[in-house]
């Protein structure tokens, strides 16, 4: 051991551990990570390594546990690793030339021109080139070109800490057509900014696009920034360039992914690589390619080739509008395909808004989503004509002469595409109108029903709304033009106190709507205070495109059900519309309340969270005023953080500035009802239906609630209202299935309902599960395993607010037949998710509660108590008298199989005295729950159960 006097080796001036000669003088690569790298870096760098192999320059190839190199992907020409820059200290992606071609004639110099290539590109969308190097060269050479034939080529990139849309779709399977569109936009953006420097990509494929993580290191509250990069432009070419002489190098990229004149060896354009993405997004929508036969492809010239397998689409419920614009990207001559990749990005926006115009009906449709919990059930035709005379002939008082409803509008325009723009107008004008306190305006969804161009009986209607006044309109869009006509009638005698048509171009057209709002609170001669005068007349953004985007994500507001797939495509219209203007104070604040049902809803991230609330202050840092500002900030401490007590005042602020709008006081019924404030919550839904009076959300929302108290006669009331006002809604339809369960133990027509109705139109998976919960309430294990398979993916990505694998059902059919060892393979095979799910998402009460039963069910007992009771914790009910009672009731089941019958029964007596625990989840506790299903049946042989199955359901207090 030498001495420090004569010792020269570097040390590390934090630790003292030596340091590699090459690296210099400085901090060793462990205490860099721990002043500032992430932990699972930290822990890779502290793994075993080879110094004198993995440096090139200053970074340092990072080592994963096993011991090879942190390896990101290979190429044609290289590998790609992930290193850090020792002196700046941050991860890259080093991309080094690969090994058998270095010996090959001008393999280093096309390496340094790939380099050069995707170096001149600066893009959001793309990984950034920023360092070229050599190592290991001969001492002797003298040019820089021959330094650089005889060494190691590598080049420095960003590193996007992410994963490749590839990892994506083996984690999760396929897309959604909402989220592989805004893919698809993004990565056009990339190509389109290639396109200006005359780049081909020539390898754009899953692998080659990268996904932002959810970390701190991601963008955040930034809606202007890309989550989308396109990586590895390493094979990136100028069209002008010659192809190299033919030899095994001609043919560079994926045959999967590759257009056909590229695997001909023919010129290419950025077409190719919009045939490459088109391939991309057909895999992401279908997990498989369109050819996956490289002969194929190459052999496809327009001319007999082979068609295309449309029938995956339709299998997986891809619209037909992203059928065909896929079918044109993957035309075999290029010619036929999007002429650029801008025009590629229009039409990716024209499906985006051809969704939403389809409104698809099957996906409108599914259980889950939004504000629905339980599930309810079907009465006879004469309960149904009874509840709609009912509904119909109830008493109106007499409406307010300052009582406005504003009726859909008529859209004249050629262009049916133009849809949006007329829906989007009319919900803009309401924003308007309901910031006016001295008038009474009712709510779009209560107006939706009556439909434009139809004969509508304004006496009817006036009666049905409780209003005095109508607003009728026709509206046409032509370019740059939009003509508007509208007229107030009264709907006592149809006179019309005022008409009035406007013709605007669209920049002015911005405007109109406070124009409009101005109009009829003076027709109505209705007070204004200061601020509303400023309030109406404010123009909301001065940016044409920015508005036009913000009226389409407003669409996907307005359906009658709420579905993560619609939170999803408003969220990319809002964010695009930032992308115009970022000043655009209530884009900020629509995008805030998507990303806080977002965290809801779909998963409970850390990215999410940050994104919502910082969305939600940057819509108040513009305008301290806008009550969706406050509405938006209200529903982060409502979704995110389960604060009660700070999203309480923030709704208070939005009621006091939105004075018509029901969502406000909707959600403080939400929370008197999580509160326990059970009259308090009904009250209040009951002032929002006056306001509201044909929304069906609320109706379910108020059936809900006696449902949770057990009140089945009331829960069967309000139910039977929302069937009439929405009888094309199949979710009404099942959840008046369950009613009849609950209150009757009768499974009849849940049986007859599922056993006619033969598609699902499901991508979320909740109908799919409904299927499967009344396929196994009847004990029909073979219609259960049928519902199971019939859903296209092996992930149900929205069971009621938390992922599941389709192997934990399949587990159950088998558990639930007595085949224990079965059903332990597929309990094993869905462990591994929903135990990462429940990592994941460490403060989700409902993932620990399902990991803790799957542990039961597996055996488990020590991990499945500790699962349970971690959720009762994260839940409790004096924290939540609505999710909190769910917890318990899914803990009682957990003790029932694990043998913990004493502790179970004790439990189970307990939570049939108070509100809660019915609903379409495992551990449902009603007297029909725990007669029929058959997760209960170890309890079956207790006297004490079977004393409590033989007595009246307890009333619950409240």
């Amino acid at each position: 051991m030498q001495s420090e006097e004569t010792d020269k080796t570097l040390r590390c001036e934090q630790c003292g551990a030596p340091l590699p000669s090459r690296l210099g003088e400085g901090g060793c690569l462990q205490c860099m990570l721990r002043g500032g790298m992430d932990a699972d870096e930290a822990e890779v760098a502290l793994s075993p390594m080879d110094f004198g192999t993995r440096f090139y320059q200053h970074y340092q190839v990072l080592i994963r546990p096993d011991g090879s190199p942190w390896e990101l992907g290979r190429g044609a020409m290289g590998v790609t690793y992930k290193a850090v820059d020792v002196n700046l200290r941050v991860p890259v992606a080093l991309k080094v030339i690969n090994g058998r071609l270095s010996s090959q004639p001008g393999a280093h110099r096309r390496f340094l021109q790939e380099a050069q290539a995707a170096a001149q590109l600066r893009h959001p969308n793309v990984a950034s080139v920023f360092h070229f190097g050599v190592v290991n060269a001969l001492p002797a050479v003298g040019s820089t070109d021959e330094k650089i034939e005889s060494g190691d080529c590598f080049y420095a990139m960003e590193f996007v800490e992410g994963e490749t849309l590839e990892a994506r779709l083996r984690r999760k399977g396929p897309l959604t057509p909402v989220v592989a569109l805004e893919i698809g936009v993004q990565v056009a953006r990339a190509l389109a900014a290639a396109e200006k420097h005359r780049l081909v990509h020539r390898d754009l494929k899953p692998s080659n696009i990268m996904l932002l993580a959810e970390e701190d290191d991601r963008p955040h509250g930034k809606s202007t920034e890309a989550w989308v990069k396109v990586i590895d432009f390493g094979l990136a070419k100028a069209v002008s360039e010659e192809d190299e002489p033919a030899s095994s190098l001609q043919f560079r990229g994926t045959p999967q992914f590759s257009s056909p004149e590229q695997m001909r060896g023919e010129a290419i354009d950025v077409r190719s690589d919009i045939y490459s993405l088109g391939a991309t997004l057909w895999y992401a929508l279908t997990g498989k390619v369109p050819f996956p036969k490289a002969a194929s492809i190459q052999s496809r010239d327009g001319k007999g080739s082979p068609a295309l397998p449309l029938t995956e689409l339709n299998e997986r419920g891809v619209p037909s509008p992203v059928g065909r614009l896929l079918a044109s990207m993957l035309a075999a001559v290029p010619r036929r395909r999007p002429a650029s990749a801008v025009s590629l990005g229009e039409a990716l926006q024209e499906c985006l808004e051809a969704i939403s115009e389809n409104r698809l009906t099957a996906a409108r449709s599914s259980l889950g989503g939004g504000r629905r919990r339980a599930a309810m059930a079907a009465l006879s035709l004469a309960a149904v004509l009874a509840a709609l005379a009912f509904y119909l002939l109830l008493p109106a008082s007499l409406p307010s002469d300052k009582s406005i409803a504003v009726l859909p509008f008529k859209n004249l325009s050629t262009d049916p595409r133009n849809a949006f723009f007329v829906d989007g107008f009319e919900d803009d004008l309401l924003s308007n109108l309901v910031k006016i306190r001295d008038l009474k305006v009712i709510g779009r969804l209560s107006t939706a029903r009556y439909s434009a161009g139809a004969q509508r009986d304004l006496r009817a209607i006036g009666r049905e709304l409780g209003v005095r006044h109508i607003l009728e309109g026709s509206l046409r869009r032509t370019g740059d033009r939009v003509l508007l006509q509208v007229a107030l009638l009264d709907t006592s005698d149809g006179h019309a106190l005022w008409a009035e048509r406007y013709d605007r171009t669209m920049a002015d057209a911005i405007s109109l709507q406070g124009e409009l709002a101005g109009a009829i609170v003076d027709a109505l001669d209705a007070r204004l205070s200061p601020q509303e005068k400023v309030d109406i007349h404010s123009k909301a953004t001065l940016n044409p495109s920015a508005y036009l985007l913000y009226l389409r994500g407003r669409k996907f507001e307005n359906g009658a059900t709420n579905q993560i797939s619609d939170y999803e495509a408003s969220e990319a219209f809002y964010r695009q519309a930032l992308a115009f203007d970022p000043s655009f104070a209530l884009a900020h604040a629509r995008l805030a309340t998507r990303l806080a049902m977002l965290y809801r809803f779909r998963e409970p991230t850390k990215e999410l969270k940050q994104r919502a609330h910082a969305e939600a202050q940057e819509a108040l840092r513009l305008q301290p005023d806008l009550g969706e500002g406050h509405l938006a900030k209200a529903l982060c401490f409502y979704f995110i953080e389960r604060d009660f007590g700070r999203a309480l005042p923030e709704f208070g602020i939005a009621q006091r500035l939105l004075p018509n709008d029901p969502e406000p006081d909707s959600y403080l019924a939400y929370i008197h009802r999580r509160q326990g404030k059970w009259c308090d919550a009904r009250a209040g839904l009951e002032r929002v239906i006056s306001r509201d009076p044909r929304n069906m959300n609320y109706e379910e929302e108020l059936y809900a609630t006696f449902c949770l108290l057990r009140d089945w006669p009331s829960a069967a009331r309000h139910i039977e209202r929302a069937a009439v006002i929405a009888p094309e809604v199949r979710a009404v339809k099942i959840e008046r299935t369950y009613l009849d369960f609950w209150w009757h133990d009768d499974l009849r027509p849940m049986r007859k309902f599922f056993a006619d109705y033969k598609s699902y139109g499901d991508q979320e998976g909740n109908i799919a599960w409904a299927r499967w919960d009344s396929a196994m309430l009847d004990r029909d294990f073979a219609r259960a395993q049928a519902a199971v398979d019939g859903f296209p993916y092996e992930t149900m990505p929205s069971v009621f607010s938390a992922a599941l694998p389709k192997s934990y059902l399949k587990g159950c059919i088998k558990l639930a037949q007595g085949d224990n060892v079965g059903a332990q393979k597929l309990f094993e095979n869905a462990r591994p998710s929903m135990e990462a799910e429940a990592l994941a998402h460490k403060r989700d009460g409902l993932r620990h509660a399902r990991l803790g039963l799957l542990y039961a069910y597996m055996g488990n007992k020590a991990a499945a108590i500790r699962e349970g009771e971690r959720a009762v914790q994260l839940q409790p009910r004096s924290r939540d008298a609505y999710d909190g009672p769910q917890r318990l009731a899914n803990l009682a089941l957990i003790h029932a199989r694990v043998g913990d019958i004493d502790q179970a029964i004790t439990m189970i007596q307990s939570l049939l005295q108070a509100p809660g625990c019915v609903s379409v989840y495992e551990a449902s506790i009603s007297l029909s729950d725990l007669r029929l299903r058959w997760q209960w049946d170890p309890l079956r042989k207790d006297p004490r159960f079977q004393k409590i199955l033989a007595g009246p359901e307890p009333a619950t207090a409240y």
